[in-house]
C-alpha cells in the first residue's frame, strides 16, 4: 500500500477553495505585536523579516483583522508623497487633506485611533520615518513598520541619526521578526492545504527542505507548483516524483531570477 494517503482514483482532482491567511505561529504573534500597538501609549512598532518570511502577507491580515488602512512604499518615496498616501489610506481627500491628518491631536479617544500598517518601510528614508513617528506621537494614529532593515542602516548618517534613535525608543518592544517555518507548519499550513493529506514523511521533509527549510513564500510557490503538476498528470496524491519535478522547477526559476 503507498505510504501517501490516495483519494479515490475515480474523481477528479477539485480546485482548493480560496483561504483566507493561514495563522502561522509569526502571524499569530504578528497580530499580537500589531494589537499591543494600537492599546499603546507610544503607538508605534514594527514587523521585520528576511524576503519571504511572510512580512506582507502579515500586513494584509493585520489591516484585514483590525481595520487599519495599509501603504506599500516604493524606492524613493518622498515625505510629501508618503503623507498623502497615508492620509488617502485614512479617507481623507482633496486639498488640504495632509494638514487636516496632522492638526488631529492625539488627546483624542484612544478607542478613534487609526491604525496604518506600512508596508515595504525599508524603503523610506529617514525623514519619511520620522514624520510616521510624529503621527504616531502626535496625531492618534497608531503605525505598524513591515520591511525588511527598517532603520538600522540609516543610522550611520549623522544627521538622522538622532530622529531615528527616538524612533527606536518609540518602538521599544513592539516589534515581531518572521522566520522559518518548521516542517511541520510547512506541511500544516502550505502543502496540506494545496494538495491534500500526505501521510509519508519522506514527503513532508523533502518539500520542507525544497522550500529552502521554512521560507514562506517558497513553500506556498512549491507547494502550488506540485497541485499544478498534478493536475496536469490526473494525480490524486502527491508523490515524490511530483515533488522532484516541482522542485526541479523550482530549481531553474531560482536560477534565473539570480
Amino acid at each position: 500500500m503507498s505510504s501517501v494517503h490516495a483519494l479515490s482514483e475515480t474523481r477528479e482532482l477539485r480546485p482548493r477553495r480560496k483561504e483566507g491567511p493561514r495563522e502561522t505561529k509569526f502571524l499569530r504573534e504578528a497580530l499580537l505585536t500589531a494589537r499591543r500597538i494600537v492599546a499603546a501609549d507610544h503607538p508605534i512598532g514594527e514587523i521585520t523579516g528576511s524576503p519571504g518570511t511572510g512580512k506582507s502577507t502579515a500586513a494584509r491580515a493585520v489591516q484585514e483583522a483590525l481595520g487599519g488602512a495599509r501603504v506599500a512604499c516604493w524606492d524613493g518615496m518622498t515625505r510629501s508623497q508618503l503623507l498623502r498616501a497615508v492620509a488617502q489610506q485614512l479617507g481623507l481627500e482633496g486639498p488640504g487633506a495632509v494638514e487636516r491628518m496632522l492638526a488631529e491631536r492625539a488627546e483624542a479617544s484612544p478607542e478613534e485611533r487609526r491604525l496604518v500598517v506600512v508596508d515595504e518601510a525599508n524603503k523610506l528614508g529617514w525623514r519619511g520615518l520620522e514624520a510616521l513617528r510624529y503621527l504616531a506621537d502626535e496625531c492618534n494614529v497608531a503605525v505598524l513598520l513591515v520591511g525588511t532593515e527598517i532603520y538600522e542602516r540609516q543610522f550611520v548618517s549623522p544627521r538622522s541619526r538622532d530622529y531615528l534613535v527616538q524612533l527606536g525608543s518609540r518602538i521599544g518592544a513592539k516589534r515581531c521578526r518572521m522566520g522559518l517555518l518548521d516542517r511541520a507548519e510547512c506541511y500544516t499550513h502550505a502543502l496540506r492545504p494545496t494538495v491534500g493529506d500526505v501521510q509519508d514523511r519522506e514527503i513532508v521533509t523533502r518539500f520542507w527542505q525544497g522550500a529552502r527549510r521554512g521560507v514562506w513564500r517558497d513553500a506556498l510557490e512549491l507547494a502550488q507548483e506540485c497541485r499544478a503538476i498534478m493536475t496536469a498528470q490526473g494525480a490524486q496524491a502527491l508523490t515524490l516524483p511530483v515533488l522532484e519535478a516541482a522542485l526541479a522547477w523550482s530549481a531553474n526559476r531560482h536560477a534565473v531570477e539570480a
